[in-house]
């Protein structure tokens, strides 16, 4: 016990003499589980319900309110052609869509059953069927408030017609409600991040701690060269891993690819310029390949992945860390896969989210090749 407890004393004068391996220890798994805490929430809260009115009476106007006052939806009032409706649920601008039918006031004043067409996107299983639930519960309120204004009015032994809302659902993009539709495209993401950026962040680090860094920098390569010369074979691992993941997807798992294949390797690269710049600035910060490894795997690769949407829902996030999570290039690229699998939408739609990546990815990596001109020097 003797020898132990000098070994024991040794390890714990090391850990307090690296502040940032302590650092790690202690202070990031308190940030993690107080940020993620809050982020791990399943539930869904506050959709965004377009409703398009086609009654405008005050049965249908009294109907709207009892949906925004219901707390579960945030109502947006849809206008223009009704075949805009699928381009607000393509584009992700609302979630649910409630087309109010004519006559909808006319229907509940005879006590004939009303009903209100709802479409959902159902490209999250999860969402698709706790919004149904919502939009469900919601009418059996406002059915039972109209019951009881009419019974309150009708005497005393009469029988009136009761009024009732049916929400008839059509479920677009999964009508099965399959959750690995939705995951396994995500999956893709996820493996693109962590393949990429973990072994890029432990190339040049490798070549430090094997002594060869100096052999590199008396060469006439310039940061820049040597960066692209390092990373380009993970560029060429990144398209082999979306080119074995599509057969994997299609005929293991089922799901559809009704979006263009160009497109997905074209974002998809995209994409890899975000992880793998996110790779080399990691390696200049670092100089061990455990170091490179803790960094890439607790500040990158798990907030990461509970952050972007992956798991959870970044709108039933606080308001706070739904900001946070604006900044993470995985949101906007599993936002890509999963619109180009299962809604099959295009560039048109997509345009915003691969902008951002583009911008993303082409910051880190300047960013990086200032940090290890520096080294360098």
């Amino acid at each position: 016990m003797k020898r132990i407890r000098y070994l024991l004393v040794k390890e714990l004068t090391q850990i307090r003499r690296d502040p940032r391996l302590l650092g790690i220890l202690m202070v990031v798994p308190v940030v993690q589980l107080l940020v993620l805490g809050f982020a791990a929430n399943v539930d869904v809260r506050e959709i965004t319900l377009g409703v398009r009115d086609n009654d405008h009476s005050l049965s249908s106007r009294e109907f709207t309110r009892t949906l925004g006052a219901s707390g579960w939806f945030r109502v947006t009032p849809l206008s223009g052609p009704a075949a805009a409706d699928a381009a607000q649920l393509v584009a992700g601008r609302v979630g649910l869509v409630a087309v109010i039918p004519a006559g909808f006031g006319q229907q509940l004043t005879r006590g004939a059953p009303a009903s209100v067409q709802a479409l959902v996107d159902g490209a999250d299983s999860n969402f698709a069927v706790q919004g149904v639930a919502y939009l469900q519960r919601a009418a059996r309120l406002f059915s039972e408030r109209q019951v009881r204004v009419v019974t309150s009015t009708a005497g005393p032994g009469a029988t009136p017609p009761l009024p009732q809302v049916v929400a008839e659902t059509r479920i677009w993009y999964n009508p099965d409600l399959l959750s690995r539709w939705y995951m396994v495209p995500a999956l893709m993401g996820v493996l693109l991040l962590v393949t990429t950026m973990i072994v890029s962040s432990m190339a040049l680090v490798k070549e430090r701690e094997e002594g060869t860094m100096e052999q590199l920098i008396v060469t006439p390569l310039r940061p820049l060269e040597m960066i692209v010369g390092k990373l380009l074979p993970f560029v060429f691992i990144g398209f082999v891993v979306v080119t074995l993941s599509l057969p994997v997807m299609r005929l293991v798992f089922g799901v559809p690819l009704r979006g263009s294949v160009p497109l997905l390797y074209l974002c998809s690269g995209i994409f890899l310029l975000t992880t793998l710049g996110l790779g080399v600035f990691i390696s200049t910060l670092v100089h061990t390949q455990q170091q490179a490894m803790l960094i890439a795997v607790f500040f990158v690769m798990l907030p990461f992945v509970l952050l972007s949407g992956f798991i959870f829902p970044v709108e039933n996030m606080p308001p706070f860390i739904q900001y946070v999570a604006q900044v993470i290039p995985l949101k906007y690229y599993l936002t890509i896969v999963r619109g180009i699998f299962l809604k099959g939408v295009g560039l048109d739609v997509l345009w915003r989210d691969a902008l951002i990546l583009l911008l993303w990815g082409l910051g880190i990596l300047g960013l990086a090749t200032l940090k290890f001109r520096k080294r360098l020097d």
